[in-house]
């Protein structure tokens, strides 16, 4: 299964494979960031603090999560497709 991670800044996407954990660990430490359950890629990550001050982004577990919950509801419309 493959699912598009969306930047809810700018719309720049990566597909990504829910093969290996490793692949989205990786994803994270190319520069993807969260907050909340909004994520950001690594230009809009880098550009954060000039665009929201003081408001931190999430830390790194943090948007692990909210990958693998994408891939999670992804799994669920499928399901209930069939």
């Amino acid at each position: 299964m493959f699912i598009d991670v969306m930047c809810s800044c700018c719309g720049n996407h990566q597909k990504l494979s829910n093969k290996r954990i490793a692949d989205t660990v990786d994803l994270i430490h190319s520069g993807w960031g969260s907050c909340g359950s909004a994520l950001y890629c690594p230009e809009c990550s880098k550009s954060w603090k000039d665009r929201n001050g003081n408001r931190k982004m999430a830390d790194e577990r943090n948007t692990f999560i909210v990958i693998m919950n994408l891939f999670f509801d992804g799994k669920k419309a499928e399901e209930s497709e069939t």
